[in-house]
């Protein structure tokens, strides 16, 4: 068994500033750094820090060498990152004032490389017991949507950005992963954390969604019963990437055979523990950390509803 993930990877380059640059300006920021990210590359090392099998499925151009360390560093298989002499990776380029707003440049870079033939080439390795994660930050969605139509495996879906690229049909997605924002945007209505949950499956009764609720919990609906895991309670630091924290914990407690129950519990840890952290991929916790946090609030567990 392993996780596939198919996705982005990022440099993301932060520029801490007075003020946001304004036309004809030139300005110095008061610090700067380089961190990796991109949805793909944060679930990715995310999946392999709880344990899993993990392997990345990206592209990377001739200046990635610190997104393929990263993922190394935290275990993840990198053998099917196609890395792209004379191309660009993917980079955000991001200004943080003072109130902590920030405003961002997106370059897709090589991650909009995608074509229908990296998706049949990756998926003829994937057996029907592993789980394939996806997002929405790289090229050809619909056309990765039709080959895991034909595909009989795990896939689990966290739709961000929510964009016209993705597919209308989603029976392809086993899980969905999202919060109330992206939920709402997929299904175009509105109400309460229940209500979106049950409108998702009653569209795709064969699937089963979890809802991130922020500082409020998640839940988790399927066909047959919804559990509420609530929040661990954390002074929060840096909340980039705990999301991607939490989708690929939940992921890999899942492809190690544990219970639903289980999963909520050591995604909702992980990911509180991340927003202890500065950075996206650089605050994903490891396991140890995620168990001694979960044996120190023994009383925190999902409820059924």
């Amino acid at each position: 068994m392993a996780v596939y993930v198919i996705g982005s990877m990022n440099i993301d380059m932060f520029f801490d500033v007075d003020h946001f640059v304004r036309p004809k300006e030139t300005l110095m920021p008061v610090h700067s750094e380089v961190l990796p990210g991109g949805k793909g590359l944060n679930q990715a090392c995310a999946c392999a820090r709880a344990g899993a099998k993990t392997r990345m499925a990206g592209k990377a151009g001739s200046d990635g060498q610190l997104l393929t360390d990263t993922l190394k560093a935290a275990g993840v298989d990198t053998s099917f990152v196609d890395v792209q002499n004379g191309r660009l990776s993917g980079r955000a380029i991001i200004q943080r004032d003072p109130d902590a707003e920030n405003c961002i440049l997106l370059v897709p870079g090589t991650n909009h490389d995608f074509k229908k033939a990296d998706f049949e080439r990756i998926l003829r390795f994937v057996d029907k017991d592993d789980i394939v994660l996806i997002q929405n930050e790289i090229s050809n969605l619909k056309d990765l949507a039709a080959c895991l139509q034909e595909k009989d495996c795990f896939v689990v879906f966290n739709p961000a950005p929510v964009t016209r690229d993705i597919p209308d049909d989603l029976s392809f997605v086993s899980c969905l992963v999202a919060n109330e924002v992206e939920i709402e945007q997929l299904l175009k209505i509105t109400g309460d954390p229940q209500t979106l949950c049950a409108q998702w499956q009653n569209r795709y009764p064969g699937s089963s969604i979890v809802l991130t609720l922020s500082s409020k919990g998640s839940l988790y609906m399927d066909g047959k019963r919804t559990l509420f895991m609530p929040a661990y309670r954390v002074e929060a630091k840096d909340t980039t990437g705990a999301g991607d924290t939490y989708t690929g914990y939940y992921c890999a407690m899942l492809d190690q055979g544990r219970s639903i129950e289980d999963a909520l519990q050591y995604a909702s840890a992980a990911s509180a523990l991340a927003v202890t952290r500065s950075g996206a991929a650089s605050s994903i916790p490891n396991l140890e950390d995620v168990k001694q946090m979960i044996g120190e609030n023994e009383n925190i567990s999902p409820v059924a509803l």
